[in-house]
């Protein structure tokens, strides 16, 4: 009976130390996927905050064109003596483009260029 009884303990003694090294093992992988969690949210929230900034440049942008397209519509009375004069002026091209780049190809591609008269 004493020898069953130590081989069993001797049993329970491995079995105990096998389950403590598992748990230590899915535990560094636990704290790893963890890890890995707060930083895919961390750049989630990112690209979050940058479609809110382009989502709002492209509310602005659709707004002057808008407004654009009714100076156009309305001005048909405009002729080259009301636009001001630019001999004086100076003038700065604005040129933005916008990308969509998926699986490294270009999706959509947007222009915008703008003239600024100083």
């Amino acid at each position: 009976m004493r020898n069953l009884k130590a081989s069993l303990e001797s049993s329970l003694s491995e079995v105990e130390a096998s389950y403590a090294l598992q748990m230590e093992q899915l535990n560094r992988i636990l704290l790893h996927l963890e890890l890995e969690l707060a930083q895919t949210w961390a750049e989630g929230q990112c690209q979050a905050q940058e479609y809110e900034a382009l989502l709002n440049m492209r509310i602005k942008l659709e707004a002057e064109i808008t407004s654009n397209c009714h100076l156009l519509e309305d001005g048909e009375d405009f002729n080259l003596g009301d636009a001001p004069d630019s001999s004086n002026s100076v003038q700065t091209i604005q040129k933005t483009t916008t990308r969509c780049i998926v699986d490294g190809q270009v999706v959509s591609e947007t222009s915008y260029t703008k003239v600024l008269r100083h």
